[in-house]
């Protein structure tokens, strides 16, 4: 795939920069680049595409002005090797800029790299689906955002309906669906209560905020992780509000995303730089990155194997069904699986300390109950 056709390089001026710096320590594709493209760890790129961020249009501007505090901060002690290649030439049409960047997904991460995308509004999700839907396995995906973008009586495809066209696409691969932070007062409630129904994780603002690391166990499991600048509080988003997650918190987030071996691509979205006072979200979104880049770099081993030589056994009765829980002694990161299953790999599933503590105590956890209705 010659991508030399399809980006702009993006220009750092290294001359004027410390160099422990990280825009002095990745590399940037142009046309004289001839490096070996699958030796890289990370992909960076930008998409300037933000014609059907409705209302919000502008955030096609994002890109550079995240890259502007991303590549000011001091590089971690990581050992990475990062490329950023530059924004993708807009299509004519959206639908031009969906296909590419869909081929750009699939050949990207075949390569066993992660791929960050600076958006760009939120819808820019489906292409990075359809992407990931070509190596023909389930897929659990996850955003994190104040709205479902979920319309049940709206067929229109626009950033605040995507989820909707996703259930619905002939691809079918979506097999779970998490959702962060989203505040109740903001959504339908008949569209919370259809999406419930189903295998999907809603986690309200309140739950979010009240300890992140409940939401480690979601993340673990997630192939594809989405951000709306509207998940934070008082963000450079015509749709912001004035509640929402702390920028600590998402960077916390987002080192759970690069910590978690199943995570290929991230996507930051719908920061609307007419709107950024001071640059405080594009500062924002670009510390998320830094704490995803060091949550990889800390990746660990720890897939799970069929020997579980690696892993603690404890055995929990409770009324519903008999649970055996999983420590993992590498990583400390917990699962549970049901007595009446085979033990393999594929049947743990993600879950934390607490929900171990709460099912010794007699009490089953929200997210142990989901599994037992849906497992």
């Amino acid at each position: 795939m010659d991508l030399k056709q399809y980006f702009d390089a993006y220009q750092f001026d290294s001359r004027r920069a410390e160099e422990s710096l990280l825009g002095c320590c990745l590399d940037f594709f142009d046309n004289s680049f001839n490096n070996d493209l699958f030796s890289y760890d990370v992909f960076i790129i930008g998409v300037p595409e933000g014609r059907l961020s409705l209302g919000n249009e502008s955030c096609d501007l994002a890109p550079d002005e995240i890259r502007s505090s991303l590549y000011g901060l001091y590089e971690g002690e990581w050992g990475l090797k990062i490329l950023d290649l530059g924004n993708l030439r807009i299509g004519q049409t959206v639908e031009d800029t969906y296909s590419i960047l869909e081929q750009l997904t699939t050949y990207l991460i075949e390569s066993s790299g992660v791929l960050l995308v600076l958006g760009g509004g939120h819808d820019l999700i489906t292409p990075i689906y359809k992407g990931h839907c070509a190596f023909g396995k389930p897929l659990n995906f996850a955003s994190a955002d104040a709205y479902l973008d979920f319309q049940d009586r709206d067929n229109s495809y626009h950033s605040r309906s995507f989820l909707s066209h996703l259930l619905e696409s002939k691809e079918s691969m979506l097999s779970n669906y998490n959702l962060f932070g989203y505040q109740t007062y903001l959504c339908n409630p008949s569209e919370v209560h259809l999406l419930n129904q189903m295998d999907f994780n809603l986690i309200r603002l309140g739950e979010v905020n009240s300890d992140l690391n409940e939401i480690e166990p979601y993340i673990r499991n997630t192939d594809h992780l989405s951000v709306d600048i509207s998940v934070i509080k008082a963000s450079a988003n015509t749709y912001s509000s004035p509640n929402g997650m702390t920028a600590e918190g998402l960077c916390m987030m987002l080192r759970y995303a690069g910590l978690s071996n199943r995570v290929r691509s991230v996507l930051f979205s719908e920061l609307n730089p007419h709107l950024d006072k001071n640059s405080q979200s594009a500062k924002v979104y670009s510390q998320a990155v830094w704490y995803f880049l060091e949550g990889l770099h800390l990746r660990k081993d720890d897939l799970l194997t069929e020997n579980f030589s690696d892993l603690k056994l404890f055995y929990v009765h409770s009324e519903l069904t008999e649970l055996v829980f999983y420590k993992s002694l590498v990583s400390d990161k917990w699962w549970v699986n049901f007595s009446n299953q085979k033990p393999s790999a594929e049947n743990l599933l993600p879950c934390s300390s607490l929900d171990y503590l709460k099912a010794v105590n007699g009490e089953l956890s929200s997210r142990i109950l989901k599994y037992i209705r849906f497992k």
